[in-house]
């Protein structure tokens, strides 16, 4: 049988602050009540800074790790006709599909790297490649006016990505060469929204230049 607490006890532990007991119980208080405590004593403090560093440029990104990596996708599987007749190209071995898989996941994950903001368009200031193509300069101003759509932009390359990845790990090759496509079309909207949105491309000749 238990042996009843004795009356004195009783009234001394009614009389303890009540605060004694939320302190002295961790699970009871919330994170947001003990910042808003140490706010009332003065000692809140701002948040920790992001834990990354902004290194690589967005031209560095694209040379690096999405280009190589959405070449390496788009060249895995297709059909080329040759002298010799139709060639098809296809992953086959598991080496192969392994070395696919390591590309798109690069390049998934340097769909996060290009949302990072304050990342500069290239180290080195490039001119424009012909009418209706932007420099670098103003490739900046777009990104600094339109920071949500280029963002949005990355979010289409990244979910175009993930179906990628999806028919890569069922070794779908019909999928893999829908979702590529898709994929080139998503690069393409960026580029033509944020790179050369009023390319002017020369119309091709009547006629070809003769022979000589």
């Amino acid at each position: 049988m238990a042996r009843p607490a004795s009356p004195g006890l009783v009234i001394a532990l009614l009389s303890l602050p009540v605060t004694m007991f939320l302190t002295g119980c961790g699970p009871l208080v919330g994170g947001a009540e003990r910042a808003s405590a140490a706010t009332a004593n003065g000692t809140s403090r701002h948040p920790d800074p992001m834990p990354f560093e902004v290194t690589a440029s967005i031209q560095e990104l694209m040379r690096y790790e999405v280009d190589p990596s959405a070449d390496a996708i788009w060249e895995a599987a297709g059909s080329t006709l040759t002298r010799e007749g139709l060639v098809e190209k296809r992953p086959r071995s598991d080496e192969e599909w392994k070395a696919l898989r390591q590309h798109a996941v690069v390049l998934l994950e340097a769909t996060n790297l290009l949302a990072i903001p304050g990342r500069r368009v290239a180290l080195k200031e490039f001119p424009s490649d012909g009418p209706g193509v932007f420099s670098s300069q103003e490739i900046q101003s777009e990104l600094a006016r339109r920071q949500q759509e280029f963002d949005g932009f990355a979010q289409g390359l990244r979910a175009s990505g993930r179906r990628v990845l999806s028919a890569i790990d069922s070794r779908d090759v019909d999928a893999l060469l829908k979702e590529g496509a898709e994929m080139d079309g998503a690069c393409e909207a960026c580029h033509r929204s944020f790179w050369y949105p009023r390319e002017v491309i020369p119309a091709l000749p009547a006629e070809p230049p003769p022979i000589r």
